[in-house]
């Protein structure tokens, strides 16, 4: 398994902050993702997998291994900055459970991107 390129990943602080302070939210029990449309020909994936979710690094590799995988098989038809936020029920989670909920995320996501798109 190959990681996300570089030009496929958020790098710095100010990559983050541009998220953070302008997004839509999509969110179910596991994940929140916070969405940013931009100008770039391509998608960009941050995640933000704190100790609260679990302590254990080894669980919290796993999650961030799901996540990157999940990203790289969507296709995406609109290019954003996604931030993705683990909550601490997603530890408890089955790989299957995750890769679901995390592909459902993303529908919703790129559907909130197009109504807002069509209604501008």
């Amino acid at each position: 398994m190959a990681g996300l390129p570089k030009q496929a990943r958020l790098l710095n602080k100010t990559d983050y902050n541009a998220v953070f302070n302008k997004s839509v939210k999509v969110s179910d029990a596991n994940f929140l993702v916070l969405i940013h449309k931009t100008k770039k020909p391509y998608s960009r994936l941050g995640l933000v997998i704190s100790k609260k979710v679990d302590k254990r690094a080894v669980v919290r590799n796993r999650i961030k291994r799901i996540i990157r995988e999940s990203f790289r098989n969507h296709e995406f038809s609109v290019n954003c900055d996604f931030v993705l936020l683990a909550r601490p029920v997603a530890s408890k989670k089955t790989n299957k459970d995750l890769f679901s909920s995390i592909n459902n995320l993303w529908n919703q996501a790129e559907s909130r991107i197009n109504k807002i798109r069509k209604s501008k």
